[in-house]
């Protein structure tokens, strides 16, 4: 049998094939098996998914790059852009899948409650649950910075923040009093008090052995306060 030797240079080094893998190059991303007619969907949700893992990963937002997007994705970069044509839109994406979930996620916990006041434990219980069990992707939205600029109204977490003033203003006109009507100021300052608290419950995790009493203590009292507060 014939032996290939491969050919040297001057200085007696052999020259490497093209087809010989270099064992110093990093290995490169499994092929990504392209979207039937119709399926184009299927290629912007896990564009999304890409992006918001390497955004629980990174510093911030300022270090995503569209090409690190279709590295982890299996895809060419040419195909991001046909589905966002910039960083600010696949970062709109990908608060708005979040924060859909967290929004999901409220909304079924408090489906089946009958009172304005175990409606809103149930929602402020069922924010603190998705951080406290998705941390990664609880980062993704409030450890990143947001993109500068945006209005207010224009921001995917909005009808999360709308659920939870909904739910305390009906908890506050409950009583009868009618202290709640028509005093949208103190209710939206009531607001973000309670979310100010509940991010800051959820973000206990940071702080594992310090005694925190649980979080169905915490979320109670925080509830019955901002009720309390509102009714008296």
């Amino acid at each position: 049998m014939a032996l290939h030797v491969r050919p040297v240079d001057h200085l007696g080094r052999r020259f490497r094939s093209n087809a010989e893998p270099d064992a110093t190059s990093p290995p490169a991303p499994p092929r990504r098996t392209p979207n039937r007619r119709g399926q184009g969907g299927r290629l912007r949700a896990e564009l999304v998914e890409a992006a918001s893992q390497l955004l629980e990963e990174l510093a911030g937002e300022e270090a995503l790059s569209l090409r690190a997007v279709a590295r982890l994705a299996g895809v060419a970069p040419q195909s991001v852009y046909l589905h966002f044509p910039d960083k600010h839109a696949l970062l709109h994406a990908i608060y708005q899948a979040r924060f859909d979930e967290l929004l999901d996620q409220m909304h079924r916990a408090a489906a089946s409650k009958r009172t304005p006041a175990s409606r809103l434990r149930a929602i402020c219980q069922a924010y603190c649950t998705y951080g406290v069990e998705h941390p990664g992707q609880y980062r993704v939205l409030f450890g990143t910075a947001g993109t500068p600029g945006w209005q207010p109204d224009q921001l995917p977490g909005r009808p999360t923040l709308d659920l939870l003033t909904e739910v305390l203003a009906a908890c506050a006109n409950g009583n009868g009093n009618g202290n709640g009507n028509g005093n949208g100021t103190l209710i939206h300052t009531h607001t973000i008090m309670l979310w100010a608290a509940l991010h800051g419950v959820t973000l206990r995790r940071d702080r594992p052995s310090f005694p925190w009493p649980s979080l169905d203590t915490l979320v109670k009292a925080l509830v019955d306060t901002h009720i309390a507060a509102l009714t008296s």
